[in-house]
């Protein structure tokens, strides 16, 4: 994929993050510190224990993000076309992934070396506002999940996921979604059982 392409196909992933413009400067700054990579599906893109200082902007596909303990796998949240992904633990802290990031189907992602491009928040205000931006969604999108633990039934968590991603249930298999709102397969069966009956 070529700048002009590349400017292009960012558009969504600007108004998705409201993001500002950046310049043909700034696209040609982005493609010598990143690559395209294509991704197949159950293929691992960060691996828990491993540090990595990648970020990765999702062109096509879908990715979930799960811990393990004890060879139970547990999905903290999933992560769609025009969205980041990354361990923050890697880019923060340079500490090994607590979790790992999982392709649920073939995809292609934008990977960014986040270690180059935080040299650029000290000459390109541009450059650190959307870090900010970036920083500001992810805050956000963790309080929502933590708040939605804490005050709705696994039903209200299964409808406001499918609420906010049309296309789930073509992507993601039920078991990973019955341990993302928490909890197992057959109680999830019930609940899209009752859904249905109402």
């Amino acid at each position: 994929m070529d700048i002009s392409n590349l400017i292009e196909r960012s558009g969504a992933i600007r108004k998705f993050y409201s993001l500002p413009d950046l310049s043909i400067k700034d696209w040609a700054f982005l493609m010598s510190i990143s690559s395209f990579r294509s991704i197949k599906k159950g293929d691992v893109f960060i691996k828990a224990g491993t540090v990595s200082e990648e970020l990765g902007f999702i062109i096509k596909g879908s990715f979930r993000f799960f811990y393990e303990k004890e060879d139970v796998e547990k999905t903290a949240y999933f992560v769609f076309e025009n969205q980041i992904m990354a361990s923050f633990e890697g880019i923060l802290e340079k500490a090994p992934s607590k979790t790992t990031i999982q392709a649920l189907e073939d995809g292609e992602i934008f990977v960014i070396d986040y270690n180059k491009m935080r040299k650029m928040y000290h000459t390109s205000s541009k450059f650190e506002n959307i870090g900010r931006l970036i920083g500001e969604y992810y805050i956000l999108m963790l309080h929502n999940q933590l708040s939605s633990f804490l005050l709705d039934t696994p039903e209200e968590r299964y409808l406001k996921l499918v609420e906010n991603n049309a296309d789930l249930l073509n992507k993601v298999p039920l078991q990973y979604i019955a341990s993302y709102i928490g909890v197992t397969p057959v109680s999830l069966s019930r609940i899209r059982k009752r859904i249905i009956s109402k």
